[in-house]
């Protein structure tokens, strides 16, 4: 995927703004019982970005496979190795700006609290956006694949720290 780089989530906050809305209201016409949040760095005040926005579907159990194929009629599959039982992603097709990537989980699912409670989890605690922020500006530039292990791990740690991700049952 080429080289990452780094801008601050301000200098496009009304821009990734306008695009969770306009995404929101898509997939809420593709999958009318969604729950629909915007994720991701651009949805934290003040955090560095790689300039996409992330919008979390959340899905109740027996609605996940209709969702997929819902979303797959407007949105190109994204990450398919990465797809489990509960997770699906896709992407906006063609040049988007900024681009956009949907988050398909079940809700109540290991895989959906990887989303809000870290976003949340960096809302709360400055000292952990700025480990966040200089972890990213570390990589500014650096080998996508190389960034998106490190930043995963660091999600990864904080997501185990008491408190940041509610219980929630095991995948499936």
């Amino acid at each position: 995927m080429g080289e990452i780089h780094i801008r601050p989530e301000a200098e496009m906050r009304d821009d990734a703004r306008a695009a969770f809305d306009e995404h929101r209201e898509r997939v809420l016409g593709l999958v009318p019982s969604a729950e629909v949040e915007h994720v991701g760095s651009t949805s934290v005040p003040g955090a560095l970005t790689k300039g996409d926005v992330d919008v979390l579907v959340r899905v109740r159990p027996d609605d996940f496979d209709a969702a997929v194929i819902a979303l797959r009629s407007r949105y190109a599959v994204h990450q398919p190795a990465n797809w489990t039982p509960t997770l699906a992603s896709f992407a906006e097709p063609g040049a988007a700006d900024p681009p956009v990537g949907i988050q398909l989980v079940v809700a109540g699912s290991t895989d959906d609290a990887l989303f809000g409670p870290f976003r949340d989890a960096l809302i709360r605690d400055p000292d952990l956006l700025a480990e966040y922020n200089a972890l990213k500006r570390h990589y500014d530039g650096s080998d996508y694949r190389r960034y998106t292990d490190i930043k995963g791990r660091f999600v990864e740690r904080v997501l185990r720290e008491p408190g940041v991700a509610p219980s929630r049952p095991t995948r499936g």
